[in-house]
């Protein structure tokens, strides 16, 4: 035998042939192993959430950025969900699990929610209409029709316009909401209250508009403005309305009071805060998270207070000008930097890109709405319905109640491991 022979290498044996034998067994095998498991079928195209640019229209200009998960991909959301969970079950915290059907988990988990909170939230609601907080008396008629619905659309943080912005009519219907719009009007007319007046003056924006003999109509911003003149939001109101009747002084000066001023979001962070501190004793985490998911929505299908207006008015026309352009750039500047919601950072944002900004600014005015979209992400799906999720979003409520809804994203997302 020759020295140079390795071990293995026995006489007589062509192992040229047995390699290519080898190879071709094995290719053959993983062949079969793909086709059992469905390896090598269609792979399902990757969803991804974007943020749009405003659109120009005034009309659409109102809130701005992450736009919703079109219908026709439920069932394929369905199917991915039950894929990760061989079981087709959801499992809700405390409420055990359900059959998730072709609609998927996020509306298996909240039909059983609905279902099991129905009580607590009867007396949740008796709670609001007789309390002697003017803020939750006032909000509870419009919360009455929204609880009774078992789906509802999903709340998007921020949305870019009346087709892309969840709808609360859809839930109720057109009637309900004028219905309870008009009650929450009337309670406005004759309250001192900033909340209940911001309440009203955005839920008579939303929707239709009002008839000419609704209470709505009997609604003015200057009533805002004298109740809250610390805030941008009353004065960025008041310069719209003044706009539409062409008093072009009254909205610079308005206009330049806002720009003055810190946004307070009292018509928001108030809502919460007084529909939170009215919860009965025995309101547990499904029931916390049922009224979070409503306050979400019907806070998120408001018109947004000033979008509208700052957009119109720094058109790419409009802008020629260079006290104009002088004053967009400080409303998109006010809007990132004092915004309290993340609708003012994306509606700045929107301005700020009709403004040309650099793509570095850009990038760092969208970390909050980035930060966003990773929080709601987890707060859906097959996953997002055990114990330690729901304590996630209960804690981002108490937060956003305590400390407003900026401060509840940033809050949130440092918890959360990076991208």
């Amino acid at each position: 035998m020759r020295m140079s022979r390795i071990w293995f290498d026995r006489p007589g044996v062509r192992w040229a042939r047995v390699l290519v034998i080898v190879v071709a067994v094995t290719a053959g095998v993983a062949l079969w192993l793909g086709n059992e498991r469905d390896l090598w079928g269609d792979v399902p195209p990757a969803t991804v959430a974007s943020v749009p640019a405003m659109p120009a229209s005034a009309a659409l200009a109102r809130r701005a950025s992450i736009p919703t998960e079109p219908a026709q991909r439920v069932p394929a959301v369905a199917e991915a969900a039950a894929t990760k969970n061989p079981s087709g079950e959801v499992r809700v915290c405390g409420l055990g699990s359900v059959p998730v059907g072709r609609d998927g988990p996020d509306a298996a988990a909240h039909r059983l929610r609905h279902e099991r909170t129905r009580a607590v939230m009867a007396r949740w609601l008796e709670a609001l209409h007789s309390g002697a907080e003017p803020r939750g008396k006032a909000v509870a008629p419009l919360l009455a029709p929204l609880l009774a619905a078992p789906i509802l659309p999903a709340a998007q943080p921020a949305c870019r316009g009346e087709p892309d912005c969840p709808n609360v009519q859809a839930g109720i219907g057109a009637a309900a909401w004028v219905a309870q719009r008009e009650r929450l009007a009337e309670l406005a007319i004759g309250s001192r209250d900033a909340g209940v007046l911001g309440f009203a003056m955005q839920a008579c924006a939303t929707g239709g508009a009002p008839a000419e003999t609704s209470a709505c109509t009997r609604l003015a911003p200057e009533d805002w403005t004298a109740v809250d003149p610390v805030h941008a939001e009353p004065w960025l109101m008041l310069a719209d309305q003044a706009l539409s009747r062409g008093e072009n002084d009254l909205a610079d000066e308005a206009f330049r009071r806002a720009l003055s001023l810190p946004f307070g979001r009292v018509a928001e962070q108030s809502l919460f805060a007084a529909v939170l501190a009215a919860q009965p004793a025995d309101a547990g985490l499904q029931e916390r998270l049922q009224m979070g998911d409503v306050l979400n929505l019907l806070r998120s299908g408001w018109r947004e207070v000033g979008a509208s207006t700052v957009m119109s008015q720094c058109s790419a026309a409009a802008m020629k000008t260079p006290a104009r352009r002088e004053l967009c750039q400080q409303l998109a500047e006010h809007l990132v930097l004092r915004g309290a919601t993340l609708q003012d950072v994306a509606s700045g944002r929107a301005l700020g890109q009709r403004l040309g900004w650099f793509p570095e600014r850009m990038a760092a005015a969208g970390k909050d709405l980035d930060a966003a979209q990773r929080i709601l992400a987890g707060f859906s799906g097959g996953e997002a319905y055990d114990c330690a999720a729901a304590q996630r979003q209960v804690d981002y409520l108490a937060a956003l109640a305590a400390q407003g809804e900026l401060a509840a994203v940033r809050k949130l997302a440092a918890s959360l491991p990076r991208p």
